[in-house]
């Protein structure tokens, strides 16, 4: 275990910025742990929680995104030794500090999951897309003509961009991500608090922004942008139902990817698509093959998974029984 390191990593949902920013809408606190030797150097940042049920015990979760550990440098030939000694100074640190399972959110972009696959357990969680922002003009080829054309119809109808970089417009930003909530009846895990994204404007300063549409003098929909190395994410969206007409989502996309062109990351993240119609709308905007998502999961103690899920069947029952750790089915 080791004080979180300022060592570069490759993307904002590995930071300990990111992490100590959604660490409680994760229901816990934010650990990292980190190992060095001859072979390179991992870090690893999660969220340790505790346990349901019985108290002293707990188990980890990666942060609201995609991390989970990654190599941050390794000796040539050295990959699967180095990751061997990480994993088993890890599962000595499980054991001291009572962790029972770990559920990890691997990167689709920076595939850690390549590294790390032998030692979890994988799930296909669906795919995420992205836009390539190293081609000449994604705006030409990578958007479709579809898209192109609802971009010229917001300018036409006077549809703006503003930048926000403290949060000023926030109260804007949340009433409206309420509204597309509601309609889209989002599940809890992305619901979040006012006072939390408000506390990461100060946190991750320098990491994040939101691009507004205005029309009227009215924001009509919104984006909450956040960046780090090569990659911007598009990582919440908020829209005015009354507004679809002016097609300000689609302006926030172009002007993203402009201020990505312009600052030099190389991909802007648009989330997953967890239905047809979300697919189609994002579809839009890239001709880029989407990723997939993996999970992985592991059991540190057996014997106290066990009894946990079993005290778990006994006075609760388990509705899910697909769901990891069965204990918090």
């Amino acid at each position: 275990m080791a004080v979180p390191t300022k060592q570069a990593v490759p993307d904002i949902f590995f930071t300990p910025e990111w992490n100590e920013a959604y660490a409680a809408h994760e229901g816990g606190e934010f650990q990292q742990f980190e190992w060095q030797s001859d072979f390179g150097h991992i870090i690893y940042p999660f969220i340790k929680r505790p346990v349901p049920l019985l108290d002293g015990w707990f188990d980890t979760i990666t942060a609201f995104g995609q991390s989970g550990p990654v190599i941050i440098e390794a000796t040539e030939g050295q990959r699967r030794a180095l990751v061997e000694e990480f994993d088993a100074a890890f599962q000595e640190y499980c054991d001291q500090q009572h962790i029972v399972s770990e559920y990890i959110r691997f990167s689709s972009w920076v595939k850690n999951a390549e590294d790390f696959f032998p030692l979890y357990g994988l799930d296909m969680r669906g795919i995420v897309m992205y836009i390539d922002l190293t081609v000449e003009d994604p705006f030409r080829y990578e958007f479709s003509s579809a898209a192109r054309q609802q971009v010229r119809r917001a300018l036409k109808n006077g549809v703006t961009i503003e930048y926000d970089f403290t949060g000023e417009t926030l109260d804007d930003f949340y009433r409206l991500y309420g509204l597309t909530a509601d309609r889209n009846e989002f599940p809890d895990h992305y619901l979040f608090e006012h006072g939390m994204l408000k506390n990461s404007f100060q946190g991750l300063k320098g990491k994040q922004f939101l691009l507004n549409a205005k029309f009227e003098g009215n924001i009509v929909s919104s984006a909450l942008i956040v960046h780090h190395g090569d990659y911007m994410h598009y990582h919440l969206v908020a829209n005015d139902p009354e507004y679809f007409r002016c097609a300000g989502n689609s302006l926030i996309m172009a002007e993203a990817c402009n201020y990505g062109k312009a600052h030099g990351f190389s991909q802007l993240h648009l989330g997953g698509a967890t239905n047809d119609a979300l697919y189609r709308f994002k579809r839009r905007f890239t001709k880029t093959e989407p990723l997939e998502i993996l999970t992985g999961k592991r059991i540190r103690n057996m014997e106290m998974y066990g009894k946990l899920t079993e005290l778990k069947r006994l006075q609760f029952d388990i509705k899910n029984p697909g769901h990891f750790p069965l204990y918090r089915a």
